[in-house]
């Protein structure tokens, strides 16, 4: 190929000529840019190098860094590519079953994004991430240099797009690819790299202005993706949040405190309907408590009870948190959480962790993300209801620190750690609702099991989460306990034995690619 000359690209480019906003940008670069950071943490375990390699076929002319980082591109990319397309838009025209020609609809704001996307991604293992000016020059113009730039970031999509990834949930659902990698060596960084996408989809999805109802389905669903209980927990909440929140196993004193909340809301329409005065009520709360206590999940379902009480309109739940809220230049901050905010109008805007706004030091931009909290928690006061959520003693000190806060939050619901009982009865729902049986033994061990955890429980014990988690490991376990079997009775199937819980081992899951048509 030959070389252009940089003479071609000096000329400036007017901001408004691009469809796509540069704040709009510079939130998806920051939100690449957070997911490559994770990346290359993760790859600096040895224990995750090997792990990666050993699931992954790829050249083996190249070294093994160099193969392990192309694996993850290819991964992460699909993942944005399969995410692109959930939200109505499409990336490719024409092909057969084998392969995709793709395109970039570069006269879209999306279609910029995807741009950007895909190139910036194949600079996962690099130092530097696309600019604002670079992206311009590519897409603004359309001269040698920009035709050509835009050439390669096509190639570069087809390739990524004709990739065969393959990646299957333990459940058998569909996932994001990296999540499943993720899930199967650390949980922690499954939960990053989700959230991640979600806030990336989001942008894309308000790139012009506006959510479809498309937009929004696939935006509910990225966080619960591929989790049948939690799915399956969210369209009941649809139906009746209320009721589904007092059947949930322990959170007794939760569940005292909304259903409290509920009543008054009751009682107060009934007063204004017969026309006498009516107390002022606040609708925002701070959920304290330890991971995996059921913050998330009773937001979520706080928000459909609020809807069903004519609070809200929409009543859906609009997860952030700090990442999502605070930009890294001067001037963004305030228009990133505009944006979250203005996805979460009618429905509630949950924010995990939001004592870290104030942990940022002298130069750090998380006061002005709350300030801009607070006057749109003022100016939309009807159509907004906003849940801090965090530990409890960081949480309070937070809001303490901050008269403004201070006055708008004044309603706390603490989420206890759960008892090793309810931890029990988390778990056998689990086996129940995919429909195995625990022997004699195996509820015996998992009893004891659970009661020595609880008692002597480390410091960042995930509860719930725990539970699902060994519950997933334990079904991995009876598959390679039966995997050698010539002949197996219903019995087999649903039976989980003790040695089965007793398994603790990280096993990969079959996951590859192949590359069509890559030249290199």
């Amino acid at each position: 190929m030959k070389e252009i000359a940089t003479s071609e690209v000096s000329e400036t480019i007017p901001d408004e000529k691009m469809l796509v906003s540069k704040s709009t940008f510079e939130d998806m670069r920051h939100m690449q840019k957070e997911t490559c950071d994770m990346v290359k943490d993760i790859c600096r375990e040895r224990d995750f190098q090997k792990y990666v390699l050993g699931i992954t076929t790829g050249n083996d002319s190249v070294d093994n860094s160099q193969k392990m980082y192309e694996s993850l591109k290819f991964f992460i990319i699909q993942d944005i590519l399969r995410s692109y397309s959930r939200l109505g838009h499409r990336y490719y025209s024409g092909g057969g079953a084998r392969k995709k020609y793709c395109s970039i609809a570069f006269d879209t704001p999306e279609g910029q994004l995807l741009y950007g996307i895909v190139m910036q991604m194949m600079k996962l293992d690099d130092n530097k991430l696309l600019d604002w000016e670079e992206v311009k020059s590519g897409i603004g113009k359309n001269d040698r240099y920009s035709q050509q730039i835009r050439k390669t970031a096509i190639e570069a999509l087809n390739t990524y797009a004709n990739a065969d990834v393959k990646a299957t949930a333990s459940n058998g659902l569909d996932d994001f690819a990296f999540c499943i990698i993720l899930h199967n060596y650390n949980t922690d960084y499954e939960n990053s790299y989700r959230k991640n996408m979600l806030r990336i989809a989001t942008i894309i999805a308000n790139a012009d202005n506006k959510v479809t109802e498309v937009e929004n389905q696939w935006l509910d669903s990225i966080i619960n993706v591929g989790n049948t209980d939690e799915e399956e927990g969210k369209n009941k909440a649809l139906e009746n949040p209320a009721e589904e929140l007092n059947s949930m196993i322990g959170l007794g004193t939760v569940k005292n405190e909304i259903n409290t909340l509920c009543n008054f809301v009751i009682m107060k329409k009934k007063r204004e309907a017969e026309g006498l005065k009516s107390p002022s009520i606040s609708y925002h709360c701070v959920f304290t408590g330890n991971p995996g206590t059921g913050k998330t999940t009773v937001a979520r379902l706080l928000a459909g009870i609020y809807k069903d009480l004519g609070v809200l309109k929409k009543g859906h739940l609009v997860e952030t948190d700090r990442s999502g809220l605070v930009a890294e230049y001067v001037g963004q901050t305030a228009v990133k959480t505009n944006k979250i905010i203005d996805s979460a109008l009618d429905g509630v805007l949950f924010i995990d962790e939001a004592y870290t706004l104030a942990n940022g030091g002298t130069n750090d931009y998380g006061p002005e993300a709350i300030a801009t909290l607070l006057k749109r928690m003022e100016d939309d006061r009807d159509r907004l209801v906003v849940i801090l959520a965090g530990y409890n003693q960081e949480i309070e000190t937070f809001i303490n620190s901050n008269p403004g806060l201070r006055s708008r939050f004044n309603r706390y619901i603490h989420f206890e750690d759960y008892t090793a009982s309810e931890l029990y009865k988390i778990f056998c729902l689990q086996v129940k609702k995919g429909e195995y049986t625990l022997t004699d033994d195996a509820s015996q061990y998992l009893q004891e099991r659970l009661t020595a955890i609880v008692a002597d429980k480390p410091k960042d014990f995930g509860n719930a989460r725990y539970v699902r988690n060994l519950f997933e490991k334990t079904v991995e376990a009876q598959a390679n306990r039966l995997a050698s079997k010539p002949l197996l009775t219903k019995e087999d199937l649903t039976h989980i034995t003790k040695d089965d819980i007793m398994w603790e081992s990280k096993h990969s899951i079959e996951v590859s690619y192949t590359v069509y048509g890559h030249d290199g």
